[in-house]
């Protein structure tokens, strides 16, 4: 282990218990559950569970055995989307934001966990990773409110959420989640070690999600309007060790939580009022290959590409001043480890001028580097490992770019057309999709089984958005873009971030007291945001 990195982990474990000491959490940063026990109402409420990290095809193995019965009554009695569509980039936090709203992500005004603000002189990486996460709610636009803002004097909750913007009693556990993930290190496994207090400062994946789903039972007796519980221990488990069958247990334990949930629920009176909807942020994939695409253009064309830090855990703070990387000739942002964002400069310009605006097409293709000048879409798509490059050609096309060939989607009004130049990188021209116009309605049907669902459409609205990179890159099936990215373990052996279906499609299981009954084959996570919306501020507003 390199000495920078031990430096780091002891660094990151003095500020964690740190923080640990100053806000009382060796009680397993217990939320704060205010005095009184509310009677249920005749006003419509909301609970979610977002299980983080929630694999489609494990879900229905599970279901198929017959091991997830609580899942299965709330998929009988309730409403059932087998083939949900979540937010692209896949990404925790940024993929909340269309079930608090109803309105797609892209409409967030961020653009994932992590992205390059262009317009500002310091602070330019907005990285919601480690203590500065509490950014992520000043980021998001204000024009557009969440329903706990919506929720105005009523009593609003969260557990392990920072897309909370107005939520009246939020916390979170950190302390409690970095023990349970990290529980096979040394670190941990020294404070598991301490006499009388080892058990106190320290648990497991199984644990910790208990402790969640216990004090929400708890939040429940003040019958909230809006309450979010994420349980994010599934995801924290393929990040560090891939699928493992950890993962299907900690499923199947979840399923026994949701049953002990929604029995309060109904002792409490509430299972007529309350809507209790289980999500998922997006899918996971295993890792078994790290592509270092900044290492590869460095030496194979002298284009520098600058990679910040994946976890901020020394400042709550965003104020890397843009002067530190000027001399670069871009700026990589990660994402889930299985996508990246790649902001350029424009080598025509000086200084922080050289960073303001995404650089054209032309230059982009050609661009000068130590020699010659490069195509970096083309120099990137070869590159072992890599599934995709993104990248707008003008404002109403987007080209993708892949090894075996090059493809445009084109935007036109309220129709996509996906154009095939070579071979087909999403594979669609097999089913007799090549050439096609389509509205956004036509795309997610008729694509929700391939490896790509709605591929087309989830494509076209994130590369319109403001501050969008000058490139979007995704990876192959086993490969990941963070070669030793992670500071405690080094390299992930799983993530997410990309567009294959594996990460992008996902399930979606709503219980209203049985006043809804219908399945669905598919549905974007926006389009469940309005059905919360509906639910919740109908008769309000």
């Amino acid at each position: 282990m390199k000495v920078t990195r031990i430096f780091k982990i002891l660094l990151l474990l003095l500020v964690l218990i740190s923080i640990g000491l100053a806000v009382g959490v060796y009680k397993v940063n217990q939320p704060h559950i205010y005095e009184g026990v509310h009677s249920a109402t005749n006003d419509n409420t909301l609970s979610i569970i977002l299980i983080d990290g929630w694999s489609q095809k494990l879900m229905q193995e599970s279901l198929a055995k017959g091991l997830m019965p609580n899942v299965q009554s709330m998929i009988d009695e309730g409403i059932y989307i087998e083939n949900g569509i979540g937010s692209f980039p896949s990404m925790t936090g940024y993929a909340y934001y269309p079930f608090l709203t109803g309105r797609p992500a892209t409409d967030s005004g961020i653009l994932g966990l992590r992205w390059f603000d262009r317009s500002l002189d310091k602070g330019n990486l907005r990285n919601y990773v480690g203590r500065t996460n509490v950014w992520l709610n000043q980021d998001i636009v204000d024009s557009i409110p969440t329903f706990f803002e919506r929720s105005g004097e009523n009593y609003t909750c969260s557990i392990n959420s920072f897309m909370n913007r107005g939520v009246a009693d939020g916390s979170v556990t950190g302390w409690a989640l970095t023990t349970a993930k990290f529980r096979d290190r040394s670190f941990v496994n020294v404070l598991q070690n301490i006499p009388f207090a080892g058990d106190e400062l320290t648990v497991d994946y199984y644990q910790h999600e208990t402790n969640i789903i216990q004090q929400g039972q708890k939040q429940l007796q003040r019958n909230p309007k809006v309450q979010w519980l994420t349980l994010p221990s599934p995801d924290a488990s393929v990040h560090v060790d891939g699928y493992t069958q950890e993962y299907n247990h900690l499923l199947l334990h979840i399923d026994s939580l949701v049953g002990a949930f929604r029995g309060t629920i109904d002792s409490l009176g509430q299972s007529k009022s309350r809507m209790l909807a289980l999500l998922t942020d997006h899918g996971v994939a295993d890792v078994k290959t790290n592509i270092d695409i900044p290492g590869k253009l460095l030496s194979e064309y002298g284009i520098s590409l600058y990679r910040g830090n994946s976890l901020n855990y020394t400042s709550m703070l965003l104020d890397q001043p843009l002067d530190d990387i000027v001399e670069h000739d871009g700026h990589f942002v990660i994402n889930g480890n299985l996508a990246a964002l790649i902001y350029m400069k424009d080598s025509s310009q000086e200084g922080k001028e050289a960073w303001r605006k995404n650089i054209s097409y032309e230059l982009l293709t050609a661009y000068p580097a130590d020699k010659s000048v490069v195509h970096i879409p083309k120099a990137i798509a070869k590159l072992e490992g890599v599934e995709m490059v993104m990248y707008q050609k003008n404002d109403t096309t987007v080209v993708l770019e892949n090894s075996k060939g090059t493809a445009e989607i084109l935007m036109r009004d309220s129709l996509f057309s996906y154009l095939v130049h070579t071979a087909d990188p999403l594979d669609y021209t097999q089913y007799g999709l090549g050439d096609t116009m389509m509205t956004k309605d036509e795309w997610i049907e008729s694509t929700i089984d391939y490896e790509y669902p709605d591929a087309v459409y989830r494509i076209a609205q994130f590369m319109q958005m403001k501050d969008i990179g000058d490139m979007v890159v995704t990876t192959k099936e086993g490969y990941d873009l963070a070669p030793d990215y992670e500071v405690i373990v080094g390299n992930y052996k799983g993530g997410h971030g990309g567009i294959h279906g594996d990460q992008l499609r996902v399930p979606y299981v709503i219980f209203n007291g049985g006043k809804d009954i219908k399945k669905f084959d598919y549905m974007r996570s926006e389009d469940v945001g309005l059905y919360f919306e509906e639910w919740l501020f109908a008769d309000k507003e």
